[in-house]
């Protein structure tokens, strides 16, 4: 799955759960600088720099940082408030592969690119709060000022394979267009997982290509995506293990490969992740590959070279359909998806330590 989306448990829960899986490891400072807040509505409460776990567990709970607000509700004695969502946007195996075993630091750097890009989409497009109409006594889905959100990226699977992948957790909090801090209202969210994972996909190749890397377009079940063009097939699978443990899970209960049941096979399969460092995981990974006999073509060993002008023209046509369109129409429409928006780069301040 290229992009999921996910209600969080309780807060300290969470807070815990990123603390355990090594996302900002207590001691380790490379997790660290690999967090981010990010958002309008962040900005405005001077959330910036690195996610420190007690301002991560208080925003969780819902406490407004230096307004003293705290939103939800008591409901017999105890507060009750939902922490928000967990938006995670995977990149394709061929691309952590040549960020990680291959070691180049530019291809990281696009993907925090096209996640914080898709972000700010989902912030102008699919972010909500519920307002009020006095007339009805109604309380109708509006459009929300602001995200507030913490992203931990983080670089392996659970199997320790390489899987570059950005954990974006948005908290339920938000402003409405007076300015009030409100909850979010998640359902235009939870409904087009599906488009996020496209604008994301298309986000990043955007930038792959900007590199000079060319794309070659895949498809797993009815989910349209792309490699890097000259990765052998041996290569990716050879480092996919949690995928061909999916695949086998499904083909043993004798289900299809679609986006609820992979869910379903995901947690089925699912294991504690060890938290090895990468002084340890890239050796590894290239003795691996170099054991296997594998590698890249000599097509995706080329350094990368600049776009010629007819491929610039073709990708600068691409574009992002309607947030509203349904399912139905995005999964079975033969396109590629790319970004209505070109909102400027930021050059990404984090290390991977490769």
């Amino acid at each position: 799955m290229v992009a999921t989306v996910t209600a969080l448990g309780a807060a300290q829960s969470t807070v815990h759960y990123f603390e355990r899986d090594g996302y900002y490891a207590r001691n380790d400072p490379e997790h660290r600088r690999a967090s981010f807040w990010h958002g309008r509505a962040a900005a405005a409460l001077r959330l910036r720099g690195h996610v420190r776990p007690k301002r991560f567990e208080e925003v969780l709970a819902g406490f407004v940082p230096h307004t003293g607000i705290r939103l939800g509700r008591k409901r017999d004695g105890a507060h009750q408030h939902r922490p928000g969502l967990d938006l995670t946007l995977s990149a394709p195996k061929s691309v952590s592969l040549e960020a990680l075993v291959f070691g180049e630091r530019r291809v990281v750097r696009a993907h925090d690119a096209a996640v914080r890009e898709t972000l700010d989409w989902v912030e102008a497009e699919l972010l909500q709060t519920r307002g009020y109409d006095p007339a009805t006594g109604r309380r109708p889905r509006v459009r929300a000022d602001g995200m507030v959100a913490a992203g931990f990226r983080h670089l392996t699977s659970r199997n320790q394979d390489p899987q570059l992948h950005t954990h974006c957790v948005i908290a339920n909090m938000t402003r409405n267009e007076d300015g009030e801090w409100r909850s979010l209202e998640t359902t235009r969210v939870h409904r087009n997982e599906k488009l996020i994972g496209a604008y994301y996909r298309n986000a990043l190749a955007r930038r792959l290509q900007s590199l000079g890397y060319a794309i070659a377009p895949t498809r797993i079940g009815r989910v349209p995506g792309f490699e890097i063009a000259g990765y052998e097939r041996a290569l990716l699978d050879a480092f996919s293990g949690r995928r061909r443990e999916i695949l086998t899970w499904l083909e043993a209960h004798g289900l299809a490969y679609t986006p609820a049941l992979t869910r379903t096979a995901a947690l089925a399969t699912r294991r504690r992740k060890e938290d090895i460092g990468l002084g340890v995981l890239i050796p590894r990974w290239r003795a691996r590959a170099h054991a296997l006999g594998l590698g890249r073509s000599a097509a995706a060993a080329r350094p990368p070279r600049p776009l010629d002008p007819e491929t610039e023209r073709r990708a600068a046509r691409v574009r992002v359909p309607p947030p509203d369109l349904p399912a139905n129409v995005i999964r079975n429409r033969k396109r590629v998806v790319g970004s209505r928006r070109s909102p400027s780069e930021r050059q990404s301040r984090s290390r991977i330590g490769v």
